[in-house]
């Protein structure tokens, strides 16, 4: 009987040796698991990237701020703009034109003519200060015909309207003159009404029979006499 005592005795020491352990394991199992376990890493590149964006949005905003600011100072300093000039059917009618026509009132003096309330255009008559006349004679033998060409230039503003009537063909020799179309009371010179351009250019010819006339276009009593060269 003692010796089963003993023995039960040895068992529940063991017993509660073998509990012990057993709580002992128990109780290092949280720490395993709460050294072990943790929350899983963050990936941060996507706030990265909307910050880096939002850096770029506010560098341009302020690039282009500086860069209006700049443009709105330089255009501050700028030169003036040139006002344009006053149409000219503003003039006063009867006052003389920059062109040297004489207006009338709703009239604008303009390249193709002088413009009337802005729909009828009128062809004045070339100013004498705007046609430039030029002559240039072929050699010929002596008593031969002579032609001459002429060219006429309208280097006015205004469109115009000229004829060969206002224009003389004058020979002379030494001091003496032999002939003057504008002293014939049959002018060869054709009426036909020139239109010139300004800038606009006409040629044509006249001629010169080679005989010599007295006062210009009056053959002398006798016949005229071919001119000497």
């Amino acid at each position: 009987m003692g010796g089963r005592g003993a023995s039960t005795r040895a068992a529940s020491s063991a017993g509660a040796s073998t509990v012990k352990r057993g709580s002992g394991a128990a109780g290092r199992r949280p720490k395993k698991a709460s050294s072990g376990g943790g929350r899983p890493p963050v990936n941060l590149w996507p706030r990265r990237i909307i910050t880096g964006l939002g850096l770029l949005l506010i560098i341009a905003l302020i690039v282009w701020g500086i860069v209006a600011a700049v443009r709105a100072i330089a255009g501050a300093f700028s030169a003036a703009p040139v006002p344009q000039s006053t149409p000219q059917s503003v003039v006063q009618s009867g006052a003389l034109d920059a062109s040297g026509y004489t207006l009338k009132g709703g009239q604008e003096a303009t390249a193709d003519g002088l413009l009337t309330d802005g729909t009828t255009i009128d062809i004045p008559a070339c100013l004498d200060r705007d046609i430039t006349a030029t002559a240039k004679a072929s050699p010929v033998a002596s008593g031969s015909a002579m032609p001459v060409t002429l060219t006429l230039e309208n280097r006015g503003s205004v469109a115009c309207s000229t004829s060969l009537t206002r224009f003389n063909l004058a020979v002379t020799t030494g001091d003496h003159q032999v002939y003057d179309s504008s002293r014939c009371a049959d002018s060869q010179q054709s009426s036909m009404t020139l239109l010139l351009r300004p800038g606009g250019t006409w040629s044509g010819s006249l001629s010169w029979d080679g005989y010599v006339y007295t006062n210009g276009c009056t053959a002398p009593a006798g016949g005229a006499s071919a001119a000497a060269a």
